[in-house]
């Protein structure tokens, strides 16, 4: 789901870039991606995967760049993009944060364990945010860092079929719909996600283009 949301965001803002992912490696080096999510923070995990990744492509992409019909040196320094988000719930202490992926066996578990311990209280007080954070990892640089949150709410009760993860829970406004009943299109104007990745193309572009970095975006809000 992130993957298919990263390269719909990337088609629209930057066309020209390419965005792969771990499954479209050789069996041989993707069955030797690990990434130990040990982090007690969002950075954290999204730089552990960061390098976990960066240790097996930077090495791949050099050589093709040697043979490939574009110059080698536009593909000689690659960056690798990597995200960690969550689901914070107020009520819950921010539950369950870092730990979203690992909260239950599977989507509708982990939503309908939150659905359990909110049930009862007021629209008022099931306030909650998505968080994501983008390290962005160039060949000998340190990483730079991009973060997106969107606030919102979580309904009473699981609605809809599209998207992944906590979409079918989340409102972005009270008595609107959930991100899994408006799809992708309307979620990836505005999600956590997107205003993430909003920033980490603008940073490339800058790069690229020899602009100092420090843009902001034009679209995200102050929140």
């Amino acid at each position: 789901g992130k993957v298919r949301e990263s390269q719909r965001i990337f088609a629209a803002a930057l066309p020209q870039a390419e965005v792969l992912c771990v499954a479209d490696l050789p069996s041989a080096l993707r069955n030797n991606y690990v990434a130990e999510e040990s982090g007690q923070t969002y950075a954290q995990n999204a730089l552990i995967k960061a390098h976990a990744l960066a240790r097996l492509v930077d090495g791949l992409i050099l050589a093709d760049a040697k043979t490939a019909s574009v110059p080698a040196t536009a593909l000689i320094h690659p960056w690798i993009l990597a995200e960690d988000s969550g689901f914070e719930v107020d009520a819950l202490g921010g539950a369950p944060g870092v730990y979203s992926a690992r909260y239950a066996a599977d989507d509708k578990t982990r939503c309908a364990k939150i659905l359990d311990s909110i049930r009862g209280l007021p629209a008022a007080r099931r306030t909650a945010r998505f968080i994501a954070c983008v390290a962005l990892v160039e060949c000998g640089k340190n990483p730079v860092y991009f973060l997106g949150r969107k606030e919102g709410f979580v309904a009473e009760a699981a609605r809809g079929n599209a998207g992944f993860g906590y979409d079918p829970i989340f409102l972005p406004e009270l008595g609107g719909a959930t991100w899994a009943e408006t799809g992708a299109e309307v979620k990836n104007a505005d999600s956590h996600r997107s205003r993430a990745l909003d920033l980490v193309i603008q940073y490339l572009a800058g790069v690229v283009a020899g602009v100092p970095s420090g843009l902001q975006s034009a679209r995200q809000p102050p929140h």
